[in-house]
């Protein structure tokens, strides 16, 4: 008989580090190219970063979401996802407010946490797609990417 308290965690590290590109792009983004009528200061970016990803990446980790099994899973896991994510932004509102640190503007702090949640989604999402695809015994799905002259010219799929 297992015991529930000696339930070992398998966290998908390459899942976590997709995640943390995915974080990376929007914090730059929004964080630091944005501009905006509140041009931030190189310690408030840090600071707010640091910060947001100690509550997204902490969230996730406390809620099982580099453990689940996302080929097999279903709207659960991301019901699951939008569910830590949205605890993850308001403890990241209290903190803010409780912390000594530089702020930001509610409306960036949410596009921040709304652009890197869009993008963890949408990234499961193109994850479970391929993986049906690639089971329905169906190979047009795959997509050769060519660069050109003028770009990368994606043909496949017909």
């Amino acid at each position: 008989m297992k015991s529930n308290g000696n339930k070992k965690r398998n966290i998908r590290w390459t899942l976590v580090l997709y995640d943390m590109i995915i974080y990376l792009v929007v914090a730059v983004l929004l964080l630091i190219l944005y501009g905006g009528n509140d041009k931030l200061a190189t310690p408030t970016v840090v600071q707010q970063m640091i910060l947001s990803v100690l509550c997204i990446f902490a969230a996730r980790l406390i809620g099982n979401i580099y453990g689940q099994v996302w080929r097999y899973g279903g709207i659960q896991c991301y019901i699951r996802l939008l569910f830590t994510d949205a605890v993850a932004f308001w403890v990241y509102v209290l903190l803010e407010l409780i912390l000594p640190i530089n702020k930001i503007t509610f409306a960036r702090m949410l596009a921040l946490f709304c652009m890197n949640l869009l993008g963890a989604l949408a990234l499961r999402m193109m994850y479970r797609y391929a993986l049906q695809m690639r089971q329905s015994g169906n190979f047009a799905w795959k997509i050769s990417c060519e660069a050109s002259l003028h770009g990368i010219r994606c043909t496949g799929c017909q």
